[in-house]
């Protein structure tokens, strides 16, 4: 039987990464960025997971520095993301550090001083309620959300849609969500304009739903091509992301 245990050095070293997120015009209107990690704080042995949310509370930090305006540098060499100015600075985030109090001050503190600088801080949660163990999580959770909006300017993204997309994870009579991403379904598309199936049709009345519901804009995450970007314009997307338009940068 193998006892091995998840070393320290093994859950260690969060990355980050920022991309550019740009108007239908391909102007650039924003960025991203976010903490990715090998492994997820439910998934990881009981010993493990206090370290890996100090790494992961360090993480966030360092993203929120990245973001601050006040941080003066030459970025001419960067890529698009970083290179030009860009009025909303989105940070996609886990459920579970939102409900720490220390990462909820930075949150608030950054998006006071993007406000001064007429920018914009939009939280892009990382998991929907539907992964919360139970109700009473998923009523904590959201009470923090309205929390984090009440006591600043803070938007947020709900991340990942997708047409399976449970209706109650939306939150739609609540209005909490200002901006839904979905990863461009780039091959169910191209099938469905080639068999004539009606998944184009049902995306599209779906998305128009959503936004006269709720008002919310819709990003296209995850475009990687000239002709998924075509595509991707033939629906009601407001922004669009992904390495067709800038490389996820590795800061």
């Amino acid at each position: 039987m193998n006892n091995e245990k998840i070393s320290p050095v093994a859950i260690a070293q969060p990355k980050l990464f920022r991309q550019a997120i740009v108007e239908r015009s391909c102007a650039l209107w924003g960025n991203e960025i976010r903490v990715t990690s090998a492994h997820n704080l439910l998934n990881l042995p009981e010993h493990s997971q206090p370290l890996y949310s100090a790494q992961l509370k360090c993480a966030y930090r360092d993203a929120l520095s990245r973001i601050d305006p006040r941080m003066t540098a030459d970025f001419s060499h960067l890529p698009l993301a970083s290179a030009q100015p860009a009025t909303h600075k989105f940070l996609r985030i886990e459920q579970s550090a939102l409900m720490s109090d220390d990462t909820l001050k930075e949150l608030i503190q950054v998006a006071h001083v993007l406000e001064s600088y007429k920018q914009q801080l939009v939280i892009t949660i990382e998991n929907p309620l539907d992964a919360l163990p139970g109700p009473t999580e998923r009523r904590a959770m959201v009470r923090q959300l309205y929390n984090l909006k009440d006591r600043s300017s803070i938007k947020l993204a709900y991340n990942n849609y997708t047409l399976d997309t449970k209706q109650a994870d939306l939150l739609i009579e609540l209005k909490l969500y200002d901006y839904i991403k979905m990863p461009f379904p780039d091959a169910p598309l191209r099938l469905s304009l080639n068999i004539r199936s009606d998944f184009f049709d049902r995306l599209y009345d779906r998305m128009l739903e959503l936004i006269s519901a709720s008002r919310v804009s819709f990003i296209a995450d995850k475009v990687e091509f000239s002709d998924s970007a075509t595509l991707a314009k033939r629906l009601p997307f407001n922004y669009f992301q992904g390495g067709y338009y800038s490389p996820a940068e590795n800061l």
